[in-house]
């Protein structure tokens, strides 16, 4: 038996012996060899858990290094400087509203605030490109485009910072977007970002009509019902002459309910002569300050505005709702008064916009704040809520926030002006719109002081229109 012959090895011939320790030699050699290769794992298979899965604690890969992160680079320091062509803009009101905000977004960002020393905006920046002085943000009304933009060459498009930057333009309302391509000759180009809007409406001093035992203006009205309330309104007592109704002819003008333009964008020809619906507009303008005792005799914008906060001897103002306090004056507003065949159609929007200019040298670093201007954030904290003006966001949460930390609007029918109003369509202007708006703001001024009729103003303003654009395209070529 093999057992007996194993233990009895010598029983065996020579021959046979030799063959039993080859036999052996091999067999040794071989559990050595598979003991090697066997691993730790393979003698102790891992425990599975419930669900089938190798338990973490027995089966756990070597450990790989630990990858360290690169930290970000630091921003680089940059100084921007950001214009505004309104002169009654101080450095500190500017921080105040929008810089502070800013800043602690952008800390690596320094803010060099510029203002028009004046109300000649035009003239201080041709002083400031003379001087080779910068400007990398440019903070403007869209009805100032051509008069504050264009003929400085300010526009830079945007277009490609907006691609690289990933910025979202759906954050921003589609229509008010549709409005700042507008502003392009071609029609697609971004020159700015809008960071608010407003809308006219028809201020009232709630004192004077509590005074004459008047009704109180009302949402919805036509221009017809609110001549009627003008011609009540004005009157003299005590030796003060209290006007019915007051307005800024540029503004009323640009943002006209008839979406009617000063100037044919195909042939730069002027509108104001040709086109029906300015003799519409200006005759029921001028019917008021034919009212025996409500005619205008200021001329500039300061001293029409001062009969209703200053003086409050002006009953009616179609303007934008103040952002800021009056003192001492009780009002409210409704929507603009409507003209019959346009029921519903207020004013044009004004947007105010943030352009990064044709002459930045950091232009990024600009659209990184004026891309935070439009954001919800910036929208919600700095816009809304403040009461500053009417939000450009597509976001419901951020129109819902206006006037939320707004006190001087408290009770106020603001909300009126776009929720029981609809914006008027922003008409396709000529670069060279701005050249017949300002002759013809002085045109109204003429009419509102019975100077001249409406047909032979129309027609003078559209003949000086015409030479002076004549004589800027000849400049141009």
């Amino acid at each position: 038996m093999m057992f007996k012959s194993l233990l009895n090895p010598l029983q065996l011939g020579k021959k046979r012996l030799c063959m039993f320790l080859l036999v052996m030699m091999m067999a040794a050699l071989a559990a050595c060899s598979g003991a090697e290769k066997e691993s730790p794992a393979a003698q102790n298979p891992p425990a599975a858990t419930e669900n089938g899965n190798v338990s973490s604690e027995t089966a756990a890969e070597p450990e790989e290094p630990e990858k360290v992160e690169e930290p970000e680079a630091e921003p680089e320091a940059v100084e921007l400087t950001v214009y505004d062509p309104t002169s009654a803009t101080s450095a500190d009101e500017f921080m105040k509203k929008y810089g502070d905000a800013i800043s602690a977004k952008f800390p690596h960002v320094t803010l060099h605030f510029v203002h028009s020393p004046d109300t000649n905006p035009g003239g201080h920046i041709t002083s400031i490109i003379t001087a080779g002085e910068p400007i990398d943000i440019f903070l403007n009304a869209d009805l100032n485009h051509y008069r504050l933009i264009t003929p400085f060459k300010l526009e830079h498009d945007m277009s490609e910072i907006i691609k690289k930057k990933n910025f979202d333009l759906s954050v921003i309302d589609a229509g008010v977007m549709e409005s700042v391509k507008s502003l392009s000759s071609d029609g697609e180009s971004i020159y700015a970002l809008p960071y608010s809007m407003n809308v006219l409406g028809l201020m009232y001093n709630i004192d004077l009509f509590d005074r004459f035992g008047q009704d109180y203006p009302t949402d919805g009205m036509t221009w017809d019902e609110t001549y009627e309330i003008a011609r009540a309104m004005t009157r003299e007592e005590d030796g003060v002459q209290y006007r019915g109704f007051i307005t800024q002819f540029y503004n009323m003008a640009w943002l006209n309910q008839l979406s009617v333009p000063f100037v044919d964008p195909e042939t730069d020809k002027t509108l104001l002569n040709s086109d029906e619906r300015w003799s519409k507009y200006v005759n029921n303008l001028v019917r008021f300050f034919e009212i025996p005792g409500n005619e205008l005799k200021e001329r500039t914008f300061g001293a029409i505005r001062n009969l209703f906060n200053a003086s409050q001897t002006a009953a009616m103002y179609a303007y934008f709702y103040p952002t800021t306090e009056i003192e001492g004056l009780n009002w409210d507003i409704v929507t603009l008064p409507e003209f019959p065949e346009l029921p519903g159609v207020g004013s044009q929007p004004m947007l105010q916009l943030a352009y990064v200019t044709s002459y930045s040298k950091h232009k990024e670093a600009a659209f990184d704040i004026v891309a935070y201007m439009a954001s919800d954030e910036f929208q919600t904290e700095r816009i809304a809520k403040p009461g500053i003006g009417f939000p450009i966001s597509s976001n419901e949460q951020v129109k819902n926030a206006f006037a939320q930390d707004a006190p001087f609007l408290e009770g106020k029918n603001i909300h009126a002006l776009i929720l029981k109003s609809s914006p008027a369509v922003s008409p396709n202007e000529s670069p060279y719109g701005s050249t017949a708006a300002s002759l013809f703001e002085w045109t109204m001024y003429d009419l509102a002081q019975g100077i001249v009729d409406v047909n032979t103003a129309l027609r003078v303003t559209a003949e000086e229109a015409d030479q002076e654009i004549a004589a800027l395209k000849a400049g141009n070529e």
